[in-house]
């Protein structure tokens, strides 16, 4: 039987404010249930973490598609989704630091992933991202980046610039300097 929404989002909450390190008996006594419970309900703590993962996925992908819609074009579009990258690293910081040392973020089905190959593949049809760039290797070359530099605000535009330099085209580049985080 599939899991409800709402024991789903009681586990999001639970792992949001916690973390993922405590043990199983900590997890059921904080949640009010017995190990039994937990154990037909999620299976294991693992799973019960990648169940609490996915759901956070899908609360980014409808609070994040939300914003992209009313985007202007597919480079706002694509800073918009790596300011949303970036952000979840202070609102979300266990749900970041998992998806970083478990590399989630290159997983297809990732929102990750699947957002910005997709707003990529949309920048080149409106030929702000360059026809003959390769989606296959720059998606993940993009995220890698994005998840392994942490760097001062002051910093966040330049290395933005570099990371998305070999993407754009030149009506690109200068759609994104018109952007507010050139």
């Amino acid at each position: 039987m599939p899991l409800s929404e709402k024991k789903k989002q009681v586990l999001f909450n639970y792992y949001s404010k916690n973390g993922f390190q405590n043990s199983t008996e900590q997890i059921v006594k904080e949640l009010n249930i017995c190990h039994k419970t937990f154990f037909n309900r999620y299976g294991t703590k693992a799973n019960s973490i990648e169940i609490s993962w996915k759901h956070w996925q899908n609360i980014c992908r409808e609070k994040w598609q939300s914003i992209l819609d009313n985007c202007n074009h597919s480079v706002e579009e694509l800073t918009m989704t790596i300011y949303q990258i970036v952000r979840t690293r202070y609102e979300e910081p266990h749900y970041y630091a998992f998806t970083k040392e478990k590399r989630k973020y290159l997983e297809r089905d990732s929102i990750f992933y699947s957002l910005i190959y997709s707003v990529l593949e949309k920048g080149k049809h409106c030929f702000h991202i360059h026809e003959d760039l390769d989606l296959e290797t720059y998606t993940p070359y993009l995220l890698n980046n994005l998840f392994l530099i942490d760097s001062d605000k002051d910093q966040k535009p330049q290395i933005m610039r570099y990371l998305l330099h070999p993407a754009l085209t030149e009506r690109g580049m200068d759609l994104f300097m018109e952007t507010p985080f050139a």
